[in-house]
């Protein structure tokens, strides 16, 4: 549901475990704050609370849930997050501006501005977080080849 589920698709090592790679998520989960997450076979869930300390200017503030999946036939690991809450604080800001100035234009305006600037940069962010991740993973498993031979 464009744009507020987003979806990231990062190719991996054939070689690399699986349990490895949901090793690496959770731990990074954990060292972000994520409150709620539930690991299934070859997925993690997980759900990010409004008020759990994270700040306004952390990865996963804008991020309420998502999840990550690993394809094991095309070894892709597969990461999709929710801003929706983010579009309902955005439009709520929006609207009470628009009231205030009493016209519908610039409460758009400011709709516009703070939603698509608030997406745009989680966009990147979080593209760069994915990016991070794949390195942290092929990092993790060609040490861990190095030490088996």
């Amino acid at each position: 549901m464009f744009p507020l589920i987003i979806k990231y698709k990062r190719e991996l090592t054939e070689n690399i475990e699986s349990q490895q790679v949901f090793d690496v998520i959770e731990k990074e989960l954990i060292r972000l704050g994520v409150d709620k997450f539930k690991h299934s076979d070859l997925e993690i869930k997980f759900k990010n609370s409004f008020f759990n300390g994270q700040g306004r200017w952390h990865l996963m503030a804008p991020v309420d849930k998502g999840y990550f999946k690993l394809d094991r036939k095309l070894w892709k690991l597969e990461y999709s997050f929710s801003v929706i809450r983010t579009f309902y604080i955005s439009l709520a800001f929006s609207f009470f501006f628009g009231l205030i100035s009493q016209s519908y234009k610039f409460g758009i305006i400011i709709f516009l501005w703070f939603f698509g600037m608030n997406w745009i940069i989680t966009l990147i962010r979080q593209n760069v977080f994915m990016n991070k991740m794949k390195r942290k993973l092929i990092k993790k498993n060609t040490t861990h080849n190095k030490e088996l031979r």
